[in-house]
C-alpha cells in the first residue's frame, strides 16, 4: 500500500503489512526529531460548539434509551424515550448544525533542528472524506495551534501508519481519480511518537471515511 503523496518527501523506512503501510518522518534537513502541534478550539469557538454538543449529549443520555429515525424526506430525527418502552412517551431532540470549527482537526510537526514545518494530517484534505470533500467553508477556516508538550519538553521521532483496503485499480472502479488522490484517500491513520528510550506511544487515530 502506498505512502500518501503529501508525505512522500519526508517519509522513510517504509514497512508495508497487509492493508497498512508504516513509515517514519525525516525532515528535509535530515533530522528525525520533531515537536508536535495540534489544532484546538479557542474560547469563542467552544461557545459556538456548546449548543451542538449539549444537544448531542442529551440525545444519548437524556432518556432511558435513545433512537434515530429517518422521515420520508430523508431527514434524521433524534429521540429520547422517557420510559423503557418504545410505546411510551418520547421527546425529540433538535440537534443544531455542527459548527465548521468543530469538524476540523489538523496535526503538524516542526523540525527541532531547522524549524521546517509539515502538516501530517488535515481532516479537510487528507483521508477519503478530506480528499473528496467539496466544503469550501471548511477549507477557508484558519485553525489555531498549540504545542503538544512532553513532560521533559524534548522532541520526538514520528511514526505513521495508514490503511488502504483497495489497490489503485480497484479504487478506480469506485472513483476515477489520479494516483496522488488515491494515495491521500486512506481510510485510517494512526500517528505515534517514539522517545529517546525507543518508547512508542499512540498520539492520534482517525477514521477518515
Amino acid at each position: 500500500m502506498p505512502i500518501p503523496n503529501y508525505l512522500q518527501e519526508i517519509a522513510y523506512n517504509e514497512r508495508p503489512k497487509g492493508d497498512f503501510t508504516s513509515f517514519g518522518l525525516k525532515c528535509k534537513c535530515g533530522s528525525t526529531h520533531f515537536h508536535i502541534y495540534e489544532s484546538y478550539l479557542d474560547k469563542h469557538e467552544k461557545e459556538l460548539c456548546k449548543p451542538y454538543y449539549d444537544a448531542l449529549d442529551y440525545s444519548i443520555t437524556g432518556g432511558c434509551f435513545s433512537s434515530c429515525t429517518k422521515d420520508e424526506n430523508g431527514v434524521l430525527h433524534h429521540w429520547v424515550y422517557l420510559t423503557h418502552s418504545r410505546n411510551g412517551p418520547k421527546e425529540e431532540v433538535i440537534i443544531p448544525p455542527k459548527p465548521i470549527c468543530a469538524c476540523i482537526k489538523v496535526i503538524k510537526v516542526k523540525c527541532s533542528e531547522c524549524g521546517n514545518e509539515y502538516v501530517i494530517y488535515d481532516s479537510r484534505t487528507c483521508g477519503y472524506d478530506g480528499v473528496f470533500s467539496t466544503n469550501s467553508a471548511e477549507k477557508e477556516y484558519n485553525p489555531h495551534f498549540k504545542l503538544k508538550k512532553r513532560r521533559d519538553g524534548l522532541p520526538v521521532e514520528i511514526c505513521i501508519s495508514v490503511e488502504h483496503t483497495e489497490t489503485f485499480e480497484e479504487f478506480q472502479n469506485i472513483i476515477s481519480c489520479e494516483y496522488s488522490k488515491y494515495t491521500d484517500a486512506f481510510l485510517w491513520i494512526v500517528i505515534y511518537s517514539i522517545d529517546d528510550n525507543n518508547k512508542k506511544r499512540k498520539l492520534y487515530e482517525f477514521e477518515t471515511d
